[in-house]
């Protein structure tokens, strides 16, 4: 018999500061290309990437639990020192990322709280415009879709330039 294993940290952190049982429900939120779509999607990015440094952690010190037991059954511990250092490198790095993630929480979670628009982004959840379509009045236009910000930040040796 099989059993799962625990969450990782990440999708601990999502359940805790959003209520969403993991990264995917929280990607079912919103339209993808809107702006709540895009931060959830960031947000699910880097709980992933937090799960993976937890689990990575948790397979190096699990095989120092095995080199200890062998150094103590007589044999020498070959890889030990480097296997330390391996795993305070990824805790700092799992550390940083955890902290990445609490931060977009809450910027999700304070956005949500603070949006004014005319339907809650909390009770919208993912609208198509075909939905919007068959709830308009015949004849009658069709809501506003809020436009997709662009991409910005990129590096300038990231553009390039034609002649």
């Amino acid at each position: 018999m099989h059993s799962t294993p625990p969450p990782g940290l990440g999708t601990r952190l999502v359940r805790e500061t959003l209520g969403a049982d993991s990264a995917a429900h929280l990607l079912g939120r919103h339209p993808f290309l809107s702006p709540y779509g895009q931060l959830t999607a960031l947000i699910a990015d880097a709980t992933f990437k937090v799960d993976d440094l937890d689990q990575r952690i948790q397979e190096r010190t699990a095989h120092v639990a095995r080199e200890l037991n062998s150094v103590r059954g007589g044999q020498s511990a070959a890889t030990l020192g480097t296997t330390s250092t391996e795993i305070a490198l990824l805790s700092a790095r799992r550390d940083q990322s955890a902290e990445h993630l609490r931060t977009m929480a809450g910027a999700y979670r304070r956005s949500l709280a603070n949006d004014t628009g005319p339907v809650p982004a909390q009770r919208l959840g993912q609208v198509s415009r075909a939905c919007a379509a068959v709830s308009r009045p015949p004849g009658g236009p069709l809501p506003a879709v809020p436009p997709v910000p662009p991409v910005t930040g990129l590096p300038a040796t990231a553009i390039r330039r034609t002649r």
